[in-house]
């Protein structure tokens, strides 16, 4: 009994650590503009999380919270990453037609 107990523990204390090196690679791609993997990093996250077992660990937790706040962070740069672009996009769509006329 006791070492399914350990198991139990080490499986979590296992998937801790890949949910955590899972989202630091999501966050290094988010800010050098690479998005081609972030959807299925994300869905292998995303598949750890819901495998943890012990969802009331404090270090689960913590864990869970500081990837929360690490995306908000990640999606408010990509919009305004989006919104340089935009506006950018539209200041040589000025100078272009400005040219050709």
């Amino acid at each position: 009994m006791l070492k399914m107990v350990e198991e139990y523990y080490q499986n979590d204390s296992t998937d801790l650590m890949q949910i955590e090196n899972v989202s630091k690679q999501i966050s290094d791609l988010i800010n050098s503009g690479d998005y081609s993997r972030i959807e299925t990093l994300d869905k292998i996250r995303l598949d750890l999380i819901k495998n943890f077992k012990d969802k009331n660990n404090k270090n689960f937790q913590t864990l869970i919270r500081n990837i929360s706040e690490k995306n908000n962070n990640d999606i408010n740069q990509i919009k305004h990453k989006l919104i340089a672009l935009k506006d950018e996009k539209s200041k040589f769509i000025k100078r272009f037609m400005a040219y050709n006329y």
